[in-house]
């Protein structure tokens, strides 16, 4: 089953789910790796930066497409629960897919490098035209402009709203599974067929 049904999540939707799922976990490992084990004159730690860099921004392109295959599909009817767990619920996945865009972007806005793919190289914020005509439209200095975006992905939403927001949502998901035992859960877990 390729698209969603009223009852389950399609095979594209689920592919969408983890992969981006898989690119934020696979970012922090990365990033806190680098921070906790390598010293900065370590040859494998502008590397590491680099990777996590060019993962982080991929979740642009995988949270985009994923956005529009949600509209393209009938999204699937959640279970019974009151109208707080209900709007809970929604504004958590509205936060979700906000972060899945601010993580990145500030983290490009504050990186003073490029984003390296290999066979092709995404400049960085302040070496595009807007990034310059952003700067001088504030009258602005990159060291300024770049701690403040550094302040929101380092300091604030990396190490703490994101993880909030991830372990609230893998919570929730788990008490449908064995609280509630709905089909919360299991309707997005890859291989698994419409009842």
């Amino acid at each position: 089953m390729i698209k969603n049904t009223e009852r389950s999540y399609g095979s594209v939707a689920k592919w969408f789910h983890w992969l981006v799922a898989l690119c934020i976990i696979s970012a922090y490992v990365i990033i806190y790796y680098k921070l906790w084990f390598l010293d900065s004159d370590d040859a494998s730690y502008r590397s590491m930066l680099s990777i996590h860099v060019a993962i982080g921004f991929s979740v642009i392109g995988w949270a985009s497409l994923r956005i529009i295959w949600k509209f393209m599909n009938p999204q699937p009817k959640m279970p019974d629960m009151p109208k707080w767990q209900s709007m809970s619920a929604h504004g958590m996945h509205g936060l979700l897919y906000f972060f899945m865009f601010a993580m990145p972007i500030s983290g490009w806005f504050g990186f003073g490098g490029s984003v390296n793919y290999g066979f092709f190289e995404i400049p960085s914020f302040r070496n595009t035209g807007l990034g310059q005509w952003i700067l001088d439209l504030f009258n602005t200095e990159w060291d300024v402009w770049e701690k403040k975006w550094d302040f929101f992905h380092k300091d604030v939403s990396g190490p703490w709203i994101l993880w909030v927001l991830v372990v609230a949502h893998v919570g929730a998901a788990l008490h449908h599974h064995i609280v509630k035992k709905d089909n919360t859960l299991t309707r997005m877990l890859p291989g698994k067929k419409e009842k």
